[in-house]
């Protein structure tokens, strides 16, 4: 089966990352590739120079979020040249052509929702209500987020599946040498280090980051932070960061790829999202053996569980302070808080249960006779 992810640009993000992972592992049988239909993105041209499968398709010019009937036309005919037989999509602007692609080309395609069904945004609701009547298969992370969007959008059970997501045990690895490592990327190797891995956008909430480094270097003078991604916050994070007098001690560090060295440098990952998923970034640093610590919202707790000892409340700035300060100071909190994300990295599925499980779905949505 020949298989088309579609996007309309890959930035540095966990839906990027997760098909990468798809691609780098074809199966016998399944033959995967992703196509953008606008640019690259950030990702994207990363991913072609590790010589991935990645194929831009400009159908779309500049910024813009104008629907395009005519990329919608195009791209059905390139799914019919290269003799695609499946489109998987992963974000909404993406479900909107991929899905009215594949349905014009005759073949089926499969909406993977890579977040907790939002909502307050109904008025996405319609159109997506309408691609679901189109759609052979729905994808959620969890039963709940499934029983959600069968509500939401007026979907049956049969229509839809539940699969976790997971990391590449064989790209996300804890460190060998953790300081070598630091004195490679130009970090510090003695300090405190921790960061967060996320858009610079307003669910990410890196605005709680900000205080939190505020409030933590007054305790721990010698810690440093790191934020990598980009975003439309840039701006407003960047002036917070300089009107609480912490430039140089909290970095805006842009997007990095491949990213996996800099998470294994890190003593503690952060993500204090208002909203998520399954966090792909969350999986990644188990794997890489980093210890997390994060806001207690669904997407969050549905992978570390609700007794995680690393979780804050988002309207508690000082337990987000505390948590990180007790991860870096206190040895008996740090190893009650390893040793329980340790036990979930243990559980966690690998890339083959996941792929066996994704071609199962396939299959499932795949025409009969």
């Amino acid at each position: 089966m020949k298989v088309a992810h579609v996007f309309v640009t890959m930035p540095v993000g966990g839906a990027e990352d997760l098909v990468f992972s798809i691609v780098r592992h074809s199966a016998p049988g399944r033959l995967a590739e992703a196509v953008c239909i606008r640019d690259l993105g950030v990702a994207g041209e990363a991913a072609v120079q590790d010589g991935l499968p990645v194929t831009l398709l400009p159908l779309l010019n500049g910024k813009g979020k104008r629907f395009s009937l005519a990329a919608v036309w195009k791209l059905s005919r390139w799914f019919r040249q290269e003799r695609i037989e499946m489109v998987h999509t992963q974000v909404y602007n993406a479900h909107v052509y991929g899905v009215l692609a594949a349905w014009l080309a005759g073949i089926p395609s499969i909406m993977h929702h890579q977040k907790t069904f939002n909502r307050e945004r109904r008025r996405r609701w319609w159109t997506m209500r309408a691609l679901s009547w189109l759609a052979a298969k729905q994808v959620t992370l969890s039963e709940q987020t499934r029983s959600d969007v069968m509500q939401a959008l007026g979907i049956s059970a049969d229509k839809t599946a539940v699969l976790p997501n997971f990391v590449d045990g064989t790209v996300y690895t804890p460190p060998k040498d953790r300081p070598s490592l630091r004195v490679s990327l130009g970090l510090p190797v003695d300090a405190p280090l921790i960061g967060g891995i996320a858009s610079l956008n307003s669910q990410k909430n890196h605005a709680a980051t900000v205080r939190m480094m505020h409030g933590l270097l007054q305790r721990l003078p010698e810690a440093q932070g790191l934020i990598f991604g980009e975003g439309p916050l840039r701006g407003e994070l960047q002036a917070q960061i300089d009107s609480l007098d912490i430039t140089g001690r909290l970095t805006l560090a842009g997007n990095k790829r491949p990213i996996v060295p800099w998470l294994q440098a890190l003593d503690i990952m952060l993500l204090p999202s208002t909203w998520e998923g399954q966090p792909l970034v969350i999986l990644q640093a188990l794997a890489c053996g980093v210890p997390i610590v994060s806001s207690r919202i669904e997407g969050n707790t549905a992978v570390l569980g609700v007794d995680d000892p690393g979780m804050f409340d988002l309207d508690d700035d000082a337990a987000y302070v505390e948590r990180v300060h007790s991860t870096l100071t206190d040895p008996a909190f740090r190893l009650s808080l390893v040793q329980h994300q340790q036990r979930l990295q243990a559980a966690q599925p690998t890339f083959v249960d996941f792929l066996h499980q994704l071609d199962c779905i396939y299959h499932q949505a795949a025409p009969k006779g």
